[in-house]
Order: C-alpha cells, then sequence, then structure tokens
C-alpha cells in the first residue's frame, strides 16, 4: 500500500476502538489512540529515506512494531501523566499501528518477512499492488468513513458502549 491507504487501513482497524475507548476513559483519549493510530500507519516506510536499509526490511517486522510502540508508549506516558495507564494505552496503540502497516502490505505481490531475522519466512497474499490507486484511495475513503462513523457513535451515544 502506499500512504493514504495506510493511513485509511489504521483508521479502519481502529475505528472499532474508539468507541469502547471513549466509554472506559474518555473522549479525548479515544481521540488520542486515533492520532497515534494514524499518526504511525506510515513509519515503516522511513525505510525508504535510509541508503542502508532495505525497503520492507528490518522496519517491516514485529520487532520494529514493539520498538515503536515502546517509543510511543513511553511518549504517551511523558506527554500525558494524568491519563490512568498512558503507558500501557500508547504501547498497544502504536505496536497495532505498525502491525497494521505490516498487514497492508501483507496483501502486495512484494509481501514481508515479518520475524526477520529469527524466521525468514516471507509472507504476502498476493492481493494487489501497493501503487493501485483506487484501492489505495478506496481504503482511506472507508478507513475515514469508519473513524467518523465510530466518533460519532462516541459522542451521540457515549455511555452506549463500555
Amino acid at each position: 500500500m502506499y500512504q493514504e491507504g495506510h493511513s485509511g487501513f489504521n483508521a479502519l482497524l481502529y475505528a472499532p476502538f474508539l468507541p469502547v475507548v471513549a466509554g472506559a476513559a474518555s473522549i479525548e483519549v479515544a481521540l488520542l489512540g486515533a492520532l497515534i493510530a494514524v499518526g504511525v500507519a506510515n513509519v515503516p516506510d522511513v525505510d525508504q529515506r535510509l541508503p542502508l536499509i532495505d525497503h520492507r526490511g528490518p522496519t517491516h517486522t514485529v520487532w520494529f512494531a514493539v520498538l515503536v510502540g515502546l517509543a510511543v508508549g513511553v511518549g504517551t506516558a511523558l506527554a500525558f501523566p494524568a491519563i490512568p495507564g498512558a503507558f500501557r494505552f500508547g504501547f498497544l496503540v502504536g505496536t497495532g499501528g505498525i502491525l497494521a502497516h505490516l498487514a497492508g502490505d501483507v496483501v502486495t505481490p512484494m509481501g514481508i518477512t515479518p520475524f526477520a531475522p529469527v524466521w525468514r519466512r516471507h509472507v504476502t497474499l498476493d492481493w494487489f499492488k501497493s501503487k493501485n490507486s483506487r484501492i489505495n484511495r478506496a481504503v482511506l475513503l472507508v478507513g475515514s468513513s469508519a473513524l467518523a462513523t465510530s466518533l460519532g457513535i462516541a459522542t451521540v451515544w457515549p455511555g452506549a458502549i463500555h
């Protein structure tokens, strides 16, 4: 997937959690989660700007997902110390956001090797090419719509989901 596809996919995957987080914590924490999820959507593709790292190499592994999750967890805990469980929340959403990116790349022919270097099994579902602009725009539209709908549910019926 390209940037817009990854952003939409992360929004789509976080959308069901937004009302749950809003009910359990607050709408502000739920929105913070959406910001984190969509914000990390394209972090693994930083490898395209780094000359010594192969694209879909180390930044496209579960180990990188955990590393980013730890960094986001620490950042969330430092930036929002009043939020109970801020580190855990940031870690889960940050790690989940990177794993969502990896899932988005698995559906392309290029695929990924998610457990390298421990296990070199290459994974691809080969459903569509990364550069398919229709798919990328459709995923962005569906993900954005799902996130907006979840936000509506969380604000219109704040106690509906716990």
